[in-house]
């Protein structure tokens, strides 16, 4: 091994440790740069040379340039950014249902319906006085109106969950596409042996986004890339394989009054086919438009449905001051079950005369009909287990518990991917005071390589000197 040897040797320690400073510097500069994992070269010796019979080397190389990243970790933050999405949705349109239902802050549905009952109690001490009359009517307009701001503000915020479905949808086909894309991109990029790690971290974090709409699994593939798909009915859906991007479309039906969602798998040309997706925002948006909200508003129509029908029934068997029988109260829808009973109930009675507070005829002074509607509020009425009150009292309880449970479910979620961040960046993170030292150790070994060259570069001048 000569001088030349030498020189290369030191030569390649400067283009060595000039691609390793290179690196530090894009650690460096992405410091904050979210989802970016840190890079670290790794150095091996070169192959070595055989002079005079012994092995010797020939300077170093870079073996690779290596992403830290802990593959099983980036699996737990999708699972977990897949149940933070639900949950969030969840706790969020609860929490603006909530008012609805407060008893507390307003005079609500609740309230009305024991000044209903009251009204009557107050007519049965004065039978034939038309101001109580006219209380009793006023305060049963008053409970309709409830019922209906409850049944509206319910069925609008189905409403909203329902428009909401497109957008998310839209934003699903975006990720998949994106996702697609990229591995198109690291797929090209390695087969040239290019690097494609700040790739892979971009597609890394539109999985991650695309978990928190959708509950998804995903392998890589030898080649780079990496297949995504989502459950169905017990089936395994692709959305992303290889460079191919499921698509997604949604259309009204206008027999369900619901958005519903269909897809063409990845790499597929066959025709759409309906799903249901589970999991993250899309997954609760659904929930609580087919299920937890129309469960709340089934309880506010099946208390003004069975109100409704025990007030006629019991109206029925009384006599007005005008000694004709007492006919229905309310007028409500009286299908079963009772599913528009909150929006459909109206009050039949317009004159306070016709108000049936007497059991017979011919006695004006009666309130025994009055007194036996004032009861109906104590009677167990619903289910034959509880009173009015109680039933709606319960549904209150019932919602106040589902907000609770949802935000402290929401907030768990929030502080598990706190760690799960934290341990993502104590292991894939940048830290400023170890890539210094790296770029120190580096200068120093830059600097000594060229010392190499220029030492090796003196002994060749004067060997060439010699030679003269």
């Amino acid at each position: 091994m000569g001088l030349g040897a030498a020189f290369e040797i030191g030569t390649s320690g400067l283009r060595i440790y000039q691609v390793a400073t290179e690196v530090v510097s894009e650690n460096i500069a992405n410091v904050n740069t979210a989802g970016y994992s840190r890079q670290k070269v790794n150095l091996e010796t070169s192959p070595p040379s055989t002079h005079n019979g012994f092995p010797l080397g020939t300077g170093v190389r870079i073996s690779s340039v290596e992403r830290v990243y802990d593959s099983l970790l980036q699996k737990q933050r999708v699972d977990a950014g897949t149940t933070t999405g639900y949950d969030a949705k969840r706790s969020e349109v609860l929490q603006q249902i909530e008012p609805v239902f407060n008893e507390i802050a307003q005079d609500g549905l609740g309230a009305s319906i024991k000044d209903f009952f009251n009204s009557w109690q107050s007519l049965s001490n004065n039978p034939s006085g038309r101001v109580e009359r006219q209380t009793v009517l006023t305060t049963a307009q008053v409970m309709i109106d409830q019922f209906r701001y409850v049944k509206d503000s319910l069925s609008n915020t189905i409403a909203m969950q329902d428009a909401a479905i497109p957008v998310n949808v839209d934003k699903v086909n975006q990720l998949v596409s994106n996702i697609a894309t990229m591995n198109s991109q690291i797929r090209t990029t390695e087969i040239v042996s290019g690097n494609a790690n700040e790739m892979r971290d971009q597609r890394d974090d539109l999985i991650r986004q695309l978990g928190e709409k959708i509950g998804i699994s995903f392998t890589e593939n030898n080649d780079g890339t990496t297949d995504v798909s989502t459950s169905y009915s017990g089936l395994q859906i692709k959305l992303v394989s290889g460079i191919d991007a499921a698509v997604f479309s949604t259309k009204f039906n206008p027999v369900t009054e619901r958005t519903d969602i269909y897809y063409v798998p990845a790499g597929s040309s066959a025709p759409r086919q309906q799903i249901v997706p589970v999991g993250g925002t899309i997954g609760s948006i659904i929930t609580l438009r087919d299920t937890t909200i129309p469960g709340y508003l089934q309880q506010v129509d099946q208390l003004a449905y069975t109100l409704a029908d025990k007030v006629n029934t019991q109206h029925q068997q009384g006599y007005d001051l005008l000694d004709s029988a007492g006919g229905r109260f309310f007028s409500v829808d009286s299908t079963t079950p009772p599913d528009n009973s909150a929006a459909s109930i109206t009050l039949l009675v317009s004159n306070p005369d016709k108000v049936a507070a007497a059991n017979g005829p011919g006695v004006p002074g009666n309130n025994a009909n009055a007194l036996a509607i004032a009861r109906l509020a104590d009677a167990n009425t619903m289910s034959s287990t509880t009173t009015f009150a109680e039933y709606y009292e319960t549904l209150v309880a019932q919602i106040g518990l589902d907000v609770q449970t949802a935000a402290q479910v929401y907030d768990q979620d929030q502080a598990f991917m706190k760690q799960l961040n934290a341990l993502r960046d104590s292991k894939s993170g940048v830290s400023l005071d170890e890539e210094l030292t790296q770029l120190m150790k580096y200068q120093r070994s830059y600097q000594a390589s060229a010392k190499l060259v220029s030492t090796a570069g003196e002994m060749m001048d004067i060997a060439i000197a010699m030679m003269r």
